[in-house]
């Protein structure tokens, strides 16, 4: 549903010569065939470049939304590729330096992205898609650091010092107090109006306790883990095979329900044989699905919709999309259960319980 959301920041027009400038330390001497501007993104600019003598694109990307994202992608590249899919990167200046812009010079991957399959723009198994895209979120959820919280400097933590007893105690208040920011004073309230943001608020006061399980997580979170961010391609044995998850920009230390909150958010377009098949992949390579785990994940998914509701002005269909989603979630509380029994896997306590750990 992003394609109708509009960008946050203004297309970097470069010029044909700008863009072989930012190449040359990946072209060996070859010249830029042609260049064409990219509609995926709305944080950051985006170029597919053919290149002369190459059958193989090459995508230039510029960060505009967060400069230090490009520094923290290179070295989720480097911790990450030799186990999760990801588009190669073949250079990087993290620091701006030479251009103005961190910018990053991957492999382009083709394939088909998991968005289009889902809103049936695309045809491929499901059971087999969401089988590689459940493996691929435990796998990345397997990597865990010494707390939670959000990275700078390349992959370094935020600096808890003498709070950290505190911050991992108090999750359940730390997450009304985050929904309550996005909502009060005049924030998302003023586009939810009163009558809505009441009933919003109720439920997270009555479930924020629900998130103390997540209290003392420290996987890896991807954070924009969606179908627009992933690629599967179609193997030589009639299989699919996930072949990259894309955009990293966002990535923290949470937990993975976080991601599964954000892959299953407009649920009414994700077929079942989908999500059934996800959630194997998931449990069957370590990741973990507490009680209450579906409503958790829709908790995790309201930090992002009232944290879009914050925007001052609509930016396309961005928030007729999240009230749109408020309403759902709260239409369909009651449906998610209290114990929502898990058919399939091995069902584990809780998310402190992981088979597969690569502590960071």
């Amino acid at each position: 549903m992003r394609d109708t959301w509009e960008r946050r920041h203004h297309v970097l027009q470069l010029e044909h010569t700008t863009i072989e400038q930012m190449l040359r330390p990946v072209l060996a001497g070859r010249s830029i065939a042609a260049a064409e501007l990219l509609s995926a993104g709305r944080n950051n600019t985006l170029y597919k470049v053919m290149v002369e003598g190459r059958e193989e694109p090459l995508v230039l990307r510029l960060f505009q939304d967060d400069p230090g994202a490009c520094k923290k992608e290179v070295e989720l590249y480097n911790l990450l590729h030799t186990r999760v899919p990801m588009a190669e990167i073949l250079h990087a200046d993290p620091e701006g330096r030479a251009h103005g812009y961190p910018y990053a010079v991957t492999r382009w991957v083709e394939g088909i992205l998991v968005e289009d399959i889902l809103t049936g723009k695309a045809q491929a198994d499901l059971s087999q898609v969401g089988y590689s895209v459940g493996e691929a979120l435990a796998t990345i959820g397997s990597y865990t650091f010494a707390h939670l919280g959000f990275f700078h400097d390349g992959l370094q933590l935020d600096d808890w010092g003498d709070n950290a007893e505190e911050i991992v105690v108090d999750e359940e208040k730390g997450y009304q107090r985050y929904i309550s920011s996005c909502l009060f004073p005049d924030k998302g309230e003023r586009w939810l109006g009163p009558e809505l943001t009441a009933r919003l608020w109720q439920l997270v006061r009555e479930n924020a306790h629900l998130m103390q399980v997540t209290a003392v997580s420290r996987s890896l979170v991807h954070a924009d883990f969606g179908g627009s961010n992933l690629i599967v391609r179609p193997q030589r044995d009639g299989g699919i095979q996930l072949a990259a998850v894309l955009d990293w920009e966002f990535a923290f230390v949470g937990s993975s329900l976080f991601d599964l909150g954000n892959l299953f958010r407009y649920e009414w377009l994700i077929p079942k044989a989908f999500e059934a098949a996800c959630l194997q992949g998931y449990t069957d390579n370590g990741g973990v699905l507490p009680a209450h785990w579906k409503k958790i994940t829709k908790l995790f998914d309201l930090i992002n919709i009232c944290t879009f509701l914050q925007a001052s002005e609509p930016r396309g269909t961005l928030i007729d999309d999240m009230i749109t989603l408020v309403n759902w979630t709260l239409d369909h509380w009651d449906t998610y259960g209290e114990h929502r029994e898990i058919p399939f896997g091995h069902r584990m306590g809780d998310l402190n319980v992981q088979q597969t750990r690569n502590d960071v």
